[in-house]
């Protein structure tokens, strides 16, 4: 028998949990390389084609982080985690 798509999630999902703590571990993953690519980016030149597209890769890994942010806040609201 299908679930009623009008009816709230079951309080603990299966799987749910796995998958916050995998998003979770994602994020800090990204985090961490955005730090050592900062790191990178200022012992390179300014203007030279390397630091433009070191800081192109932190502005995608910047999106990546707010995509995964949102994502883990939707884990969240649909567990009650």
């Amino acid at each position: 028998m299908p679930e009623d798509p009008l009816l709230p999630p079951p309080a603990h999902a299966p799987g749910l949990e796995d998958l916050h703590a995998g998003l979770h571990d994602v994020l800090r993953l990204i985090e961490i390389e955005h730090a050592l690519l900062r790191g990178r980016l200022e012992s390179l030149k300014a203007d030279s084609e390397g630091a433009r597209l070191l800081e192109g890769v932190m502005v995608l890994g910047a999106v990546l982080q707010q995509r995964m942010a949102g994502l883990l806040q939707i884990c969240r609201d649909i567990g009650r985690l």
